[in-house]
């Protein structure tokens, strides 16, 4: 949220426009049943704006709207019950048994910025905003985090995890434009405390290096070249977790140095139902793309990516 105080200048203008529209939209809210289709249509406008609009300010003018709308939405009666299909822009994902949601979307704040937003509706009622500070996080791959301290990305699958002791979490795969010249994509562990409380990062990711003791991670993390396409994804032809293998190489940018870039072959993790054990180089010929479920798009404008 502190990423949008820099363009809150150039926003003071409408300021007043802004609260009266959100006081009226809350104060109509508060005294009627939600008539969600009649809110989705608002949602899906404000959406619209928020991600397509050419100018910073009016896509953040319209995400504080969106966001303060869809907030008070989610916690209405029944609003788990609603599949919100028509806010094209944000990703829905289920576990299979539909006992949560997670919502994920992104804003372009400038030329080069964006930052990640995010709610865990649970199938009782409660709702967890998620707030993104993967920039501040350190030892990414190795740490515990809540929603208030969460690695924001762009989820484009969710996958069901059962261990030998059956136990349940859930795999998140995820999207983060890093920056102008480099994009991040992770595999983050999402499970739930005895209290229904969600947290991210479990050591499930086992690497068993030559020679050396096994390296356990919470979640798997790459960067790659902004102007490059990288896939990570669960396979299940092949049982397992499947990404690009990545490579350093001088980038195509003008300005930035040495990036990494697909080179052809592929890494995995394989499940033996209590760890993720890397496997290296699994295919040896180049492929035009690597194996996944459903496409996988980083090219967003016109193209429909979210479906569940």
């Amino acid at each position: 949220m502190k990423r949008f105080m820099l363009i809150d200048n150039d926003i003071m203008s409408v300021k007043k426009y802004y609260l009266i529209v959100a006081f009226l939209w809350l104060h109509l809210a508060a005294k009627a049943q939600f008539d969600f289709k009649t809110v989705e249509m608002e949602l899906a406008y404000q959406c619209d704006v928020m991600v397509n609009a050419d100018e910073a300010k009016h896509r953040v003018i319209a995400h504080k709207l969106f966001l303060t709308q869809f907030t008070e939405v989610l916690k209405a009666d029944k609003s788990f019950e609603y599949p919100f299909d028509s806010l094209k822009w944000i990703s829905k994902k289920y576990p299979i048994d539909k006992s949560f949601r997670i919502f994920t979307w992104e804003i372009k704040i400038s030329d080069a910025e964006y930052t990640y937003f995010g709610f865990i509706q649970m199938e009782d009622g409660r709702v967890y905003p998620l707030e993104d500070h993967f920039k501040e996080a350190e030892s990414v791959i190795d740490e515990e985090f809540t929603t208030d301290t969460w690695l924001g990305a762009l989820y484009y699958n969710l996958m069901d995890v059962k261990t030998e002791n059956d136990q349940t979490y859930y795999l998140l795969f995820g999207l983060n434009r890093w920056s102008k010249f480099e994009n991040r994509k992770l595999v983050d562990v999402l499970f739930f405390t005895r209290e229904k409380i969600p947290v991210f990062g479990k050591p499930v990711f086992r690497n068993a290096e030559k020679g050396e003791a096994n390296v356990f991670y919470n979640r798997l993390v790459f960067a790659y070249a902004a102007d490059g396409q990288m896939t990570v994804n669960y396979n299940p032809g092949m049982e397992m977790i499947m990404y690009d293998n990545l490579i350093p190489k001088m980038s195509r940018i003008p300005g930035y140095g040495e990036t990494m870039v697909p080179d052809g072959s592929y890494v995995g993790y394989a499940f033996d139902k209590k760890y993720w054990n890397k496997v290296d180089k699994i295919a040896t010929e180049i492929m035009d793309t690597a194996p996944r479920p459903n496409p996988i798009l980083d090219q967003r404008k016109g193209k429909k990516i979210f479906g569940n």
